[in-house]
C-alpha cells in the first residue's frame, strides 16, 4: 500500500464516523413489510442522532395513521416539540447554531431544529 491508498482509507472511516443514520420498517394494511424512511445526517454526530430520531418519530406516527404497524412503538411517544425562536425570528441552521453554545437549546432540540424549522414565534 502507497501513502495515498493509506490517506483515502482514513478519510472513508473519520467521515462515515460523522454519518448518524436510521432506518423505519413498517407492515402495511395487506402484511407486506416496506421500508417507510431511510434517513441519514452528516456533522455533529452527538447532535444528528436527535435529528434522525425526530424524522423517524415523525415518519412512524405518519405511518401508523395510515394505517401501518411498526415495531418500533417507543418512535410514537417522543414529544417532537422544539422551543419556539427568539421574539420575531425564525429557527435558521444559523439561529440555532448561535443559541446552542448558549443553552437556550439542548442537544435534543438543536437535532430537531437541524431536522425541521420552525415557524416564526410572533410572541403576543
Amino acid at each position: 500500500m502507497n501513502i495515498r491508498h493509506i490517506f483515502l482509507f482514513s478519510l472513508i472511516v473519520i467521515c462515515s464516523a460523522c454519518t448518524t443514520s436510521g432506518q423505519l420498517y413498517y407492515v402495511d394494511t395487506e402484511g407486506n413489510e416496506r421500508l417507510g424512511c431511510d434517513v441519514e445526517f452528516i456533522g455533529m454526530p452527538s447532535v444528528d442522532k436527535f435529528a434522525v430520531e425526530y424524522a423517524l418519530s415523525l415518519c412512524a406516527k405518519s405511518i401508523v395513521k395510515k394505517g401501518g404497524r411498526i415495531k418500533e412503538s417507543h418512535l410514537l411517544k417522543i414529544d417532537t416539540t422544539i422551543p419556539a425562536a427568539p421574539c420575531g425570528e425564525a429557527w435558521t441552521h444559523e439561529l440555532a447554531k448561535q443559541h446552542f453554545p448558549s443553552k437556550y437549546i439542548s442537544k435534543k432540540e438543536y437535532g430537531y431544529i437541524v431536522f425541521e424549522l420552525a415557524e416564526i414565534n410572533k410572541c403576543t
